[in-house]
């Protein structure tokens, strides 16, 4: 150090911070970090150069957009303040672009984020859920990362709140975008990065807006030319626990103003930002952390080595391309070098080692910054785009003041670590903290030695001057051309310490042994901080005051006993839990609550060097009760009637809810019901009603108002009536008429309203039949009465009447109920309706067991209908003839093929209502039984034979249409047909034959009716007879007889008109009357009849009286029997068409007795 330069130094530090403690140097492993004594520490760090980026590297942040500032300028009304997601950020595309008209080699870097309200937030009085989703696509120099243009889009949506955010109510706010673009492109970072490096730089900006949106006007187009500058201010840790990014550089920009709008914090381990605050292009904030880096396997890499990292202007210098993959060299890999900032690009191919050496001059153009200490950093880029797109990069500094060696100690890259032990606190101090301290506190300084030169410089010394005076030394290694080393100083600030300035001064090659140093004027730098106090916090406040109460918190009286100006920040916690925030400089405020309860308040008192304490204190804010007077519509009210009863006024000055300040519980039961600003009841008792009102706010504090109206008597009203059948009640139709049978047991209910006090003592007067039996009523008291066991015998309409009387003999009006009566259908009880099969005369019983109700059991008209088939009495019905009238039939038919298959029994009431029941059956044919008799059982041959039917039994119907076949001998096949025992010899009930042949006969009767038959045989023994004169005249002449018989026969048949009997007959002796026959005759001559023989009949044929009588009987066979001797004439022949008369059973049993 130069000697006035030091004295100078000296006089400054013993003038303005006299020190009382010395400073000695010590070993870093031995030192004490929390030791007033001062220690040194050496590091070496190399600078930050401009990463290289691969496609598809990516970054993802989480973050949030203060949007506060942005909505209230919109002019929407919302709570809003942050809008929390995530930021997924990824390199798209490596290509060449035109800026400005040269060909430039850009990343495409394409962003998109996802946004949303923490929770449900109000838009416009509207709740509900906000979104933004926003899309960015970046262009990006390669050579030194700066931003040439930047299309945002954002995507603004509301879901409103319904059951939670709905989605299917979304609401579209605006579609927004910006393409910015920057001329020239914006330097965020100026490469290579160190602490203390500061940068600016105009330029133009040039904005497109394009969109829509109900909410949110889109601006117009603009063309700006701004002012922008950075300051890497310290490197350390961002607050950011991402492996490897615990030295980052923060990067923070300020505006023409200089006043700050963001920061970047930089970390070289991840090739960008770690943490990052900046300005959006709709003047929100967006503030992201990062949470993951994913970058492409870099399997071949580029690397650039170049002569001088810091080179003169318009000089030829060297490089060395590399190419290299898994760390191998690459050969024959074509390349292009490029020198963007002069345009110089080469295309050239690796050798066999991987690598190129090539010349290019450093150029005389600056870049579009400007800054201390350089003309220009430009970049150089090699790349490629064969086998995917590799870029390597390197910055090149070119100054027109460049030399060999320059060491330079950097005054404006001292940072300071201060560590507050009565706080734990350890900040790193900047130009926005200030470089402050108070005693106790442990600083930590970082003097920086950077290498300005060409070459590498030899070991060196710094010397420290420590703020207490004293000295240290250290070691300063060598540097390469830009390369920078870092002497840590610690000390510890002595509680004794005076308030001021104290300066820390550092010089590097103080005895001058580099000569090679071309520029000794930034070998000396110095550092200054302030020692201080921290100021006295003092509150002075009311602790308990009343609701809308202003209330001074008075902090006036604080005090910096280092002296200096103070400034109050006012913390005031809020009704709703959040805190007002008030900066005043003469530390008085006024702050009053609207609602009551504890309330926290607290004053930051904050010093011109920044130090800061605090005071608090906790007011209690209590309530005012409400205020409430109640008023009615009326002064007066007949009982029963409904008033209402209001609310004229209430009040509740420090409620929190404007649209319902009070919380109003009335006593009584309203029909509004018991909450609100009305409350209508109905007095039922007569005299003074009082109702009382409950105000409560919503600090719980009550008051209670009460309000009085007289209630006169009413007379009763609104009668009711319910009727009941047995535990059913019954319902009245649409018109209001109940219905019921006849005979139904009714209960009647009746009420009315009245006063309560007149309620118990009501009568009620029923009428439960007032049209048809007016005089018959049931009175009685109570507030309800019952009328039970009422029923009705007819039919149709039946009013029933109530009316009630109060005690006063007021009463309500003649409450009419209809009764509808509905006649009952008379019923006949379930039995067997299937009578099954029945014979001809077969007698059966049928008796129904009917029911109807009590009045129309005696007046039943019951009746049978014995043939459905026929409408006897042409009605058009055919199944409700009368035929029989009687609740009991007893019946039969004769006759199966007439009767009918059913009979119908019904039954009618009064009212022409009926019911009816069929009965079925089948009747079925009686079959004949068959009966046959002979005159004799032992008749000779030839003499004559009766054989008699009487006897056969039928049904009475069939008796007289019965046919009777005879087959005489059914031994004997007559007819020729093969079947002996089927000839028709004689039909007839009685026929007369004789056998022409001896020995046994059997004769067979077969009875057929009009559906079946009955057969019976008879067993017979003619005899064999004796021969005689007469009978071998007879057997002569038989063929003779024969011959005249069927002549006779013929022309009998031809000449008289024909019969049914006379058909039945085929053969035989037709003219013979049977009944005639059995008929004794008067006193005849000649006793003809075979059951009376006589001894004469048995003489020898030489007899002459057989002779005679032989030519009687041939002249009786031939018809030709003489006139005149009735006595001597047998029986004239039976005339067919008379009726003959029957034969009854004692006449032939009597024939055959003899």
């Amino acid at each position: 150090m130069h000697a006035a330069s030091r004295a100078m130094l000296m006089v400054a530090t013993l003038a303005l911070a006299p020190l009382a403690c010395s400073l000695t140097v010590a070993d870093l492993s031995d030192s004490n970090p929390y030791s007033e004594e001062a220690s040194v520490q050496v590091r070496t760090t190399g600078n930050t150069d401009v990463p290289d980026w691969r496609v598809n590297d990516n970054w993802m942040y989480d973050g949030y957009l203060d949007v506060a500032d942005f909505v209230a300028d919109s002019g929407v009304s919302t709570n809003v303040e942050t809008l929390e997601g995530s930021l997924d950020r990824t390199v798209s595309d490596i290509y060449l672009h035109d800026i400005a008209g040269n060909e430039t080699l850009v990343y495409e870097v394409e962003s998109i984020g996802a946004y949303e309200s923490d929770g449900a937030i109000e838009i416009d009085g509207t709740s509900g859920c906000l979104y933004v989703d926003m899309q960015t696509t970046e262009i990006i120099r390669v050579s030194d990362l700066a931003t040439y243009s930047q299309d945002v889009t954002i995507d603004v949506y509301f879901d409103p709140l319904f059951f939670g955010c709905a989605s299917w109510l979304r609401q579209d706010i605006g579609v927004l975008s910006v393409d910015n673009t920057f001329d020239p492109p914006l330097e965020n970072y100026d490469f290579p990065l160190s602490v203390g490096e500061t940068w600016g730089m105009d330029y133009g900006q040039d904005t497109e807006y394009s969109g829509s949106s109900n909410y949110v006007d889109i601006p117009d187009d603009s063309s700006d030319t701004n002012s922008t500058s950075w300051a890497v201010v310290s490197q350390g840790n961002s607050g950011v626990a991402f492996p490897g990014c615990y030295q980052s550089y923060n990067v923070t920009s300020y505006d023409s103003d200089g006043d700050e709008v963001g920061y970047n914090w930089y970390c070289p381990s991840i090739r960008g930002e770690v943490k990052s605050s900046i300005e959006q292009a709709f003047g929100f904030i967006a503030v992201h952390e990062l949470v993951s880096y994913q970058p492409v396997t870099r399997g071949k890499e580029i690397s650039i080595d170049i002569e001088y990292p810091l080179s003169p202007t318009g000089i030829e210098i060297s490089a060395w391309l590399n190419v290299t993959d898994q760390g191998q060299g690459v050969a024959n890999q074509s390349l292009q070098f490029r020198y963007e900032s002069e345009q110089e690009i080469q295309n050239v191919t690796t050798d066999e080692y991987g690598s190129y050496h090539l010349v290019f001059n450093s150029g005389e153009n600056p870049d579009d910054t400007y800054g201390p200490g350089e003309l220009g950093s430009h970049g150089l880029i090699a790349w490629t785009h064969l086998g995917g797109k590799v870029v390597g990069t390197k910055s090149l500094v070119i100054d027109s003041e460049v030399h060999e060696i320059d060491l330079v100690a950097r005054s404006s890259a001292v940072t300071v670590q201060r560590l507050r032990p009565s706080t734990g606190n350890e900040v790193t101090l900047d130009s926005s903290i200030g470089f402050t301290a108070i005693s106790g506190d442990i600083l930590t300084f970082s003097v920086p030695v950077l290498n300005r030169g060409l070459i590498q410089s030899p070991y060196s010394t710094i010397v420290v001057s420590a703020p207490d005076g004293s000295e240290v030394s250290s070691t300063v290694p060598p540097l390469e051309s830009l390369q920078e080393t870092r002497v840590l100083v610690n000390w510890t600030v002595p509680g004794s310490q005076p308030f001021g300035n104290v300066y820390l001064f550092f010089e590097v090659d103080p005895l001058e042994e580099i000569p090679e140093d071309g520029n000794r004027s930034n070998n000396l730098g110095s550092f200054v901080l302030y020692i201080g106090d921290l100021p006295i916090a003092d509150l002075s406040v009311t602790n308990e005051i009343l609701t809308f109460e202003e209330l001074t918190l008075d902090a006036s009286t604080s005090y910096d006993p280092d002296g200096g100006t103070l400034g109050c920040e006012f913390n005031i916690e809020k009704i709703d839990g959040s805190y007002a925030q008030i900066f005043d400089d003469d530390c008085i405020v006024e702050w009053s609550w609207a609602d009551d309860g504890d309330f926290a308040v607290s004053v930051l008192v904050t010093d011109g060097e920044s130090d800061e304490s605090s005071a608090n204190s906790t007011i209690t804010v209590l309530n005012r009760p409400p205020v409430v007077t109640l008023g009615s519509n009326e002064d007066e009210v007949v009982v029963t009637t409904p008033i209402t009863f209001s609310v004229i006024e209430s009040s509740d000055n420090d409620t929190r809810n404007p649209s319902a300040p009070v919380e109003l519980l009335w006593d009584a039961e309203c029909s509004e019901g018991q909450v609100g600003q009305s409350c209508t009841v109905t007095p039922m008792v007569e005299g003074n009603f009082t109702i009382g009102l409950l105000a409560t706010d919503d600090d719980g504090a009550s008051t209670f108002a009460e309000h009085s109206v007289q209630v006169t008597n009413i007379a009763p009203s609104n009668p009711v009536a319910e009727l009941y059948r047995g535990e059913e009640r019954l319902f009245p139709d649409s018109r209001g008429v109940f219905t019921v049978y006849e005979g139904d047991e009714i209960t009647f209910w009746g009420q009315a309203d009245d006063s309560s006090n007149d309620i118990e003592s009501l009568v009620h007067v029923w009428k439960p039949d007032a049209e048809h039996q007016p005089d018959i009523n049931s009175t009685s008291t109570g507030d309800r009465s019952t009328l039970s066991g009422v029923s009705y015998n007819t039919s149709g309409m039946h009013l029933a009447t109530l009316q009630v009387f109060d005690d006063d003999d007021e009463g309500t009006e003649i409450l009419i109920v209809p009764i509808q009566v509905v006649n009952v259908i008379p019923e006949i009880s379930p039995m067997t309706t299937i009578l099954g099969d029945l014979e001809e005369d077969e007698e059966f019983t049928v008796s129904p067991m009917v029911s109807d109700t009590g009045n129309d059991s005696e007046s039943l008209i019951q009746c049978f209908d014995l043939d459905p088939s026929n409408d006897h009495d042409s009605d058009g019905d055919p199944e409700n003839d009368c035929d029989v009238q009687s609740g009991i039939l007893v019946h039969s038919w004769p006759d199966s093929f007439s009767a009918p298959s059913s009979i119908v029994f019904h039954v009618t009431d009064d009212d022409g209502a009926s019911e009816s029941i069929e009965f079925t059956f089948v009747v079925t044919n009686s079959p004949p039984e068959a009966f046959a008799s002979a005159s004799v059982t032992n008749p000779t041959e030839g003499d004559s034979v009766i054989l008699s039917a009487n006897g056969t039994i039928d049904s009475q119907a069939d008796m007289d249409s019965l046919v009777f076949h005879w087959d005489i001998d059914i031994n004997d096949d007559s007819d020729g047909d093969g079947d002996p025992a089927n000839d028709v010899d004689y039909t007839g009930r009685w026929i007369e034959f004789s056998y022409d042949s001896g020995g046994p006969k059997k004769a067979q009767l077969t009875v057929l009716d009009d559906s079946s038959s009955h057969s019976v045989i008879m067993d017979l023994e003619v005899a064999d007879k004796p021969a005689t004169i007469s009978g071998t005249i007879q057997s002569s002449i038989g063929l003779i007889i024969v011959v005249l018989a069927a002549s006779s026969l013929a022309a009998w048949t031809f000449l008289r008109p024909g019969s049914k009997d006379e058909k039945e007959m085929p053969k035989g002796l037709q003219g013979m009357d049977i009944d005639a026959a059995f008929d004794e005759p008067a006193e005849p001559t000649v006793t003809t009849s075979p059951f009376e023989a006589t001894s004469e009949t048995s003489r020898p044929p030489d007899d002459p009286a057989i002779l005679e009588g032989l030519d009687d009987i041939l002249g009786e066979l031939a018809g030709n029997q003489p006139e005149g001797n009735p006595d001597s004439e047998l029986p004239s022949a039976p005339n067919p068409g008379e009726q003959k008369a029957n034969l009854d059973l004692s006449d032939i049993e009597a024939l055959f007795e003899e």
